[in-house]
């Protein structure tokens, strides 16, 4: 052992020394790891990832501004897809982010193991039915044409709203997730449909009598909302939600962001800001 080795020079062994030494080391050691873990409980500067979406919006106008009241330094980060923002997550390059839905996440961690986890859901942007030709759903005519998106996702979600609206009747056995144009079982306006990658509708919408896409599709293309006529009724798992690590759920900071997101300065946020009224809808989860 190493104290049986170190011997003073007067030939004295060392070990009543060495002991005291190694104690006041593992005791420092100990006390490091204590301030670490609650640093990193209670920590004061969040990275925000901000993968492409219109939801970001709501990071940047509601709950940086309330952070920062709470005495917190936010760094936003931008990227180029849900995937670069989840490994972010899990490498620590990031505490949370904001733009992806629990159909996503569970297929995510499947895939790669993980075990990201939803905070809380945040205020959404459904599909609607879009139009600038008419002003409301009783409009609707023999053979109107109307856009869908091509995304198995959104296909499913577009064919959903329309049986929602009336304009169809779909078969009461398909699965409402992955509905597409072969389960449609009545077409009693005979509507002609048109399945376009969805950053392609706004441009169309024109030219067309209707268009069905995601909310914040359009709100990035400027279609105001006063062009939006109904929206889809949202699956729980298609809400959007605040991801982060397992492991940070119960953190003092991952608390304060869910108040956030559930504060009633979002509500009125959403309700009144000139720009997003009338796009998002309040998340029932």
């Amino acid at each position: 052992m190493l104290y049986m080795k170190l011997k003073s020079k007067n030939g004295v062994s060392m070990k009543k020394y060495i002991y005291p030494i190694m104690a006041a080391t593992l005791s420092f050691l100990l006390v490091a790891c204590g301030q670490g873990a609650d640093q990193s409980a209670d920590k004061k500067t969040l990275k925000v990832g901000l993968p492409p979406s219109a939801h970001n919006v709501l990071v940047e106008k509601v709950v940086v501004p309330q952070l920062e009241k709470q005495g917190y330094t936010v760094e936003l980060m931008n990227f180029n897809g849900l995937r670069d923002a989840n490994e972010a997550l899990i490498s620590g390059g990031i505490d949370f982010h904001t733009a992806q839905h629990q159909a996503y996440l569970n297929v995510y961690n499947r895939e790669t193991k993980s075990d990201l986890a939803s905070l809380v859901h945040t205020p959404s942007i459904p599909a609607f039915i879009y139009s600038i030709k008419q002003t409301n759903l009783d409009n609707v005519k023999d053979k109107d044409q109307v856009l869908i998106p091509n995304d198995p996702s959104n296909t499913a979600r577009a064919y959903a709203l329309l049986a929602k609206v009336g304009w169809i009747e779909v078969n009461p056995e398909a699965d409402i997730a992955t509905l597409t144009q072969r389960d449609i079982t009545n077409n009693p306006y005979n509507l002609v449909f048109k399945e376009v990658d969805s950053a392609l509708i706004p441009r169309l919408l024109q030219e067309i009598d209707y268009g069905i896409m995601p909310g914040g599709v359009a709100l990035l293309a400027g279609i105001g909302s006063e062009h939006a006529l109904a929206h889809e009724t949202f699956l729980p798992d298609l809400e959007l939600l605040v991801t982060v690590k397992k492991a940070d759920l119960d953190t003092t900071w991952a608390k304060d962001v869910k108040k956030s997101f559930q504060s009633d300065e979002m509500k009125t946020f959403i309700e009144t800001d000139p720009e997003i009224k009338g796009r998002f809808i309040w998340p029932e989860g």
